[in-house]
């Protein structure tokens, strides 16, 4: 049949000779309704770009029917993710899929009119550390009567961006004495990763039993700072190999704190994936 067939053709056939000498009913004529062609096409889109050690980044992939006519027995979607990316879910909010994780696949049978598409798949996958700076999703749709499979496949150009990595450093000047009024730390948020930070960046300050802080601010006015937690907040990117302007925080000494304190200064936030340079420890010597 045809590609470009009409919605209905009559095939005819004759027979003759062998002495007949009446051919009135020598012609018989068929009737044959064509369907039209369902042709499936699909899509794959995400938002943005990923970050290497994000978990819970997610594609869409959505099944259309371009052709001219409905799809008929099970259409088949298949992801097939490059390396960095690992695939922990794949679902849709529709009932008609079937979806294998393990597999990456999602399967219905349900006939997909001219025109229209299927109720998008959700695939959720897990960013690598080292994934590269790029990399690309491939999604192929397969089955349903589609007999133009040039279309069937989609790529998703995903960028990767690199990883913020976020270390504190906190300093004071000589040593602090009992009574004292007006002793200084400082505390400096660097960035030693491979790319800027996102999102709102936190210090927070932990003082040992002896020292009462009395003011937390910075000269620059990035830093957003409360007394009442002895933390401070910004939203501004850092850029990988440069740090902050310091944030001073100023206490008093108790009387009778003892002969040495440390204390605690965390940073979190900005995209930082690696926790384990986030604290910084400054013992400090109290003198009678």
């Amino acid at each position: 049949v045809s590609a470009t067939a009409p919605a209905s053709v009559t095939n005819s056939a004759t027979v003759s000779g062998g002495g007949d000498i009446s051919p009135a009913n020598n012609t018989a004529n068929d009737p044959t309704t064509i369907l039209a062609n369902p042709d499936l096409t699909i899509t794959k889109a995400h938002t943005g770009s990923f970050r290497q050690g994000q978990v819970g980044a997610t594609y869409f992939l959505t099944v259309f029917n371009v052709g001219t006519g409905s799809t008929s027995g099970p259409v088949t979607v298949t992801d097939t993710l490059p390396a960095g990316l690992t695939a922990t879910s794949i679902s849709s909010t529709s009932a008609g899929w079937v979806c294998t994780l393990a597999t990456l696949s999602c399967t219905r049978s349900d006939a997909l009119a001219a025109g229209v598409n299927y109720v998008p798949i959700k695939l959720t996958v897990d960013v690598a550390a080292g994934a590269p700076a790029s990399v690309t999703n491939t999604a192929t749709v397969s089955g349903g009567g589609d007999i133009t499979p040039a279309n069937n496949t989609a790529n998703d150009v995903t960028t990767i961006a690199s990883n913020a990595d976020l270390r504190i450093e906190k300093v004071h000047t000589g040593n602090f004495r009992q009574g004292q009024i007006g002793a200084t730390y400082f505390l400096t948020v660097f960035n030693v990763g491979t790319g800027s930070t996102s999102g709102p960046v936190t210090v927070t300050d932990t003082l040992p039993a002896g020292l009462t802080a009395t003011s937390i601010s910075s000269t620059s006015l990035g830093w957003v700072c409360t007394l009442a937690t002895v933390s401070c907040t910004r939203s501004d990117a850092l850029a990988a190999g440069v740090n902050y302007v310091p944030i001073k925080v100023t206490v008093d000494v108790s009387a009778t704190a003892p002969a040495s304190v440390t204390n605690s200064a965390t940073v979190s936030g900005g995209g930082d994936v690696t926790p384990a340079n986030n604290l910084a420890n400054d013992p400090t010597t109290i003198l009678p």
